[in-house]
């Protein structure tokens, strides 16, 4: 039994996903990080789009750290909210590659904000990041992978789609349509041979997120009441449930939403 902070190490070797080309979003820290690591370790090579402002030295040591497993990388810099800059990395990765194999829809912003205060600038910059993002980076890796046979999407939902949470209302809108605007693109290409779900976390010990990890209860009404696991989540722990959904293990797997959130939905 893993104990609060411990993850556990996997061979992610077994997944199949020797030469596959994985487009990651958001990949400087945290979960993206995490993810872009184990795709790695499971064989793929790995584009990483990252924003254009900050954390350029995270990610040359990411990419650093993956070129040493003998994998490839490329490092575009997309402002996931510009369509532009979409069409522009499934271009550049087309034309660095071949072709995309996966893509992992991980970047995203929200604010901590009372419903009340909440600004138009707030609210739009949340859905930009998070939603609308989301559906053009689909609609572009959708468009190269259906003519080359398919390909693996998933996004990165949050379990605060299915349950509220004060001062993340426009979130929780945002992962909620992430959700179901998941299980309506499986629909329309699951037939053409591309697959979109979700992997759906409860709050994750990331930077970004240290500040609400650190209220005064928080961790006491988190471990105690919300998480029957008594934990919460490190970034390592999305790792095999992303894999498993990029790999041909979940070829069946159509629309879901995966929850990884040490039971906090649970009825």
């Amino acid at each position: 039994m893993l104990l609060a902070g411990e993850t556990s190490v996997s061979d992610y070797s077994s997944f199949g996903l020797n030469d596959k080309v994985a487009i990651v979003t958001g990949p400087s820290q945290g979960i993206g990080r995490a993810i872009a690591i184990g795709l790695a370790k499971g064989g793929a090579h790995v584009v990483l789009a990252k924003h254009p402002e900050g954390r350029h030295d995270e990610v040359r040591q990411l990419q650093s750290e993956i070129e040493a497993m003998g994998r490839k990388t490329l490092l575009v810099m997309t402002d996931v909210s510009r369509v532009a800059d979409l069409r522009a990395l499934m271009q550049e990765t087309v034309e660095t590659f071949g072709r995309i194999d996966i893509l992992v829809n991980n970047a995203g912003w929200t604010g901590s904000t009372l419903a009340l205060d909440v600004t138009e600038e707030e609210y739009d910059r949340t859905m930009a990041a998070t939603l609308k993002s989301v559906f053009f980076a689909c609609q572009e890796a959708a468009r190269v992978m259906i003519p080359k046979g398919g390909g693996k999407i998933v996004n990165i939902g949050s379990n605060f789609g299915v349950v509220g949470f004060k001062t993340r209302s426009v979130y929780a809108a945002a992962k909620a349509g992430v959700h179901h605007l998941s299980r309506a693109l499986s629909l329309e290409w699951a037939r053409q041979g591309v697959t979109v779900n979700v992997v759906a976390p409860c709050i994750t010990e990331t930077e970004s997120r240290r500040n609400i990890l650190e209220r005064p209860g928080y961790k006491e009404w988190a471990t105690n009441e919300a998480l029957p696991v008594g934990r919460w989540n490190q970034p390592e722990d999305l790792v095999g449930s992303v894999l498993f959904l990029c790999s041909g293990l979940s070829d069946m797997v159509v629309g879901h939403v995966l929850m990884v959130d040490g039971g906090w939905t649970i009825p």
